[in-house]
């Protein structure tokens, strides 16, 4: 997969069938507790839905070398990370493309930055980083609730997975709810996806369901 810049400011990716348009991609990191760290690639389509696009298990270095490669292959703008790891959340700022946007009333107030705000825009076209956003402390403080909200939308089918590009996602999506809560896969994956569902209630936009633009492969 391979994402550009169009015109209009939407983002294409070239995927397994055609060229399908996203409003924005974002990432998520998940820090582990017992396993290894996991980061993800989210997109939101125009139709409203999300696609997970790109996944990356292992070490706080590797998945550092990951965010900064999938920064430049996908256009993202923004990398959602719980600030509560300050060691882990440094390092990942400090790295060749990264960085962090001090806005410190939205940090405070917990809005989500949106492309269309004219701090961030300007900001993303003076340096061409992806931003280290710390998850806002109401999602991290009540993360099972945020959890059984992004399972929800799940359910819903507003969450589809590149089974080739992400597997662990697929396999871990399909697990208990108690083996949910300490998996840094879905810590990833909540972080982003609250993030978006944000963004997007301030734009309003109703979302349109139409046909899946990449088809998972059959299991041999």
């Amino acid at each position: 997969m391979r994402a550009e810049y169009l015109g209009d400011g939407a983002i294409a990716v070239s995927g397994t069938m055609h060229v399908e348009k996203f409003n924005k991609i974002w990432g998520g990191i998940g820090w582990p507790e017992t396993k290894s760290g996991y980061f993800c690639v989210i997109g939101e389509k125009t139709d409203g839905r999300y696609h997970a696009l790109w996944e990356k298990q292992g070490g706080l270095s590797e998945l550092g070398d990951e965010a900064v490669q999938a920064k430049d292959r996908f256009l993202i703008e923004q990398i959602w990370v719980d600030g509560r790891d300050s060691i882990a959340t440094s390092y990942i700022r400090t790295l060749d493309g990264l960085c962090f946007y001090d806005e410190s009333e939205r940090v405070a107030s917990h809005r989500p930055v949106t492309v269309t705000a004219s701090g961030w825009t300007q900001f993303k076209n003076q340096t061409m980083t992806a931003v280290v956003s710390p998850v806002p402390d109401r999602v991290v403080n009540h993360y099972r609730s945020a959890l059984e909200k992004i399972r929800g939308l799940i359910m819903q089918g507003m969450l589809l997975i590149h089974e080739r590009n992400c597997p662990i996602m697929m396999y871990t999506i399909r697990q208990p709810l108690d083996d949910l809560l300490k998996s840094a896969v879905m810590k990833a994956l909540v972080w982003v996806l609250t993030a978006l569902e944000g963004s997007k209630a301030n734009l309003g936009q109703p979302p349109e369901i139409p046909e899946p633009w990449y088809k998972n492969l059959p299991r041999d």
